[in-house]
């Protein structure tokens, strides 16, 4: 079965963290955060900053870094902007599952 999520790599303090999304991550973020929502104030210029600290820091902790919410927000606040733009959207692709790959059409019958 191929996999319905992408993995994606964050990094956070000099370090690599491989986060593999799952339903029970996602149900995890959602108890608190409507990804689809946040996707849409994200496509629209709205980003609500603490809610997106929020998610990444739930990431982060699921791959193993020591990431506290606090200091995911204070690094979307004051970081390099380029790199911060960059972890938003690679967390966005992450929790959206892949397009569902279509089977090759069956040969017609006589």
């Amino acid at each position: 079965m191929a996999a319905v999520f992408r993995d994606v790599t964050l990094g956070w303090g000099g370090e690599d963290y491989s986060v593999t999304p799952t339903m029970a991550l996602l149900n995890k973020i959602e108890q608190d955060i409507s990804l689809s929502e946040l996707a849409y104030r994200m496509s629209v210029g709205k980003v609500p900053m603490s809610q997106l600290a929020v998610v990444i820091g739930v990431m982060l902790r699921s791959a193993g870094a020591n990431a506290s919410d606090e200091e995911v927000y204070q690094e979307l606040m004051t970081g390099d902007t380029e790199a911060v733009q960059g972890m938003a959207a690679a967390v966005m692709e992450a929790v959206f599952p892949q397009p569902k790959k279509s089977d090759p059409p069956k040969p017609a019958k006589k």
